[in-house]
């Protein structure tokens, strides 16, 4: 007699025995206690940063506050390319960088730039990119392209694509076509390069 096909485990199912396993649940409770202890690190680091905003308006409790608000804050910018530029956690500076990716930031363009080239954080250089992509416009595009070009800066240099992928300087299609031949770039450069192309249609 022929057994019958064994119902397949749903998620909750999963779930209930994990969560009956003690070692499971143990291991679950020692990373999260790690993840709260980091938290309680990054925010005791980043504090004269909070402070400094606190005193100039902006009613943050987490330089991230400014990363996921939709209200500009022009009057910021002045603070946190100070403290981008100061010695946090690089979660911390993840933040910051993430926090400038506004078009007012090229202001702060040397800097942005130079400190790109600088950090060895992945989470922090990503922050960066995303800043340089965003305070990017032609008449910097040959910086953008120069740091998309240079393999030394890892796979961060993808979120600088963004730049390439707005700009309608010439210099920047075709720096696009040149890095496809780059391995960390290629897939992310063939779907820009195919949304162009049905856009042109």
């Amino acid at each position: 007699m022929r057994k019958g096909k064994r119902k397949p485990l749903t998620a909750a199912d999963l779930m209930a025995k994990l969560n009956s396993d003690p070692e499971y649940v143990a291991m679950r409770q020692r990373k999260e206690a790690e993840l709260q202890a980091r938290v309680a690190e990054w925010r005791r680091a980043e504090a004269p940063l909070v402070e400094e905003l606190n005193a100039a308006g902006f009613v943050v409790n987490s330089v991230w506050d400014l990363v996921n608000t939709s209200e500009p804050y022009p009057d910021a910018l002045p603070i946190l390319i100070d403290h981008l530029q100061r010695s946090y956690p690089s979660r911390v500076r993840e933040g910051i960088a993430r926090a400038l990716a506004t078009s007012q930031s090229k202001c702060a363009w040397e800097v942005l730039t130079r400190l790109f080239r600088e950090e060895s954080a992945e989470d922090a250089k990503d922050g960066l990119a995303v800043a340089i992509a965003a305070a990017a416009d032609n008449e910097v595009i040959e910086d953008v392209i120069s740091l998309a070009r240079d393999r030394t800066q890892g796979p961060s240099r993808l979120l600088l694509l963004r730049a390439l992928e707005r700009s309608k300087d010439p210099r920047a299609q075709a720096a696009l076509i040149e890095l496809e031949s780059d391995p960390e770039l290629e897939t992310q450069i063939k779907i820009i390069l195919r949304g162009r192309k049905r856009r042109r249609r």
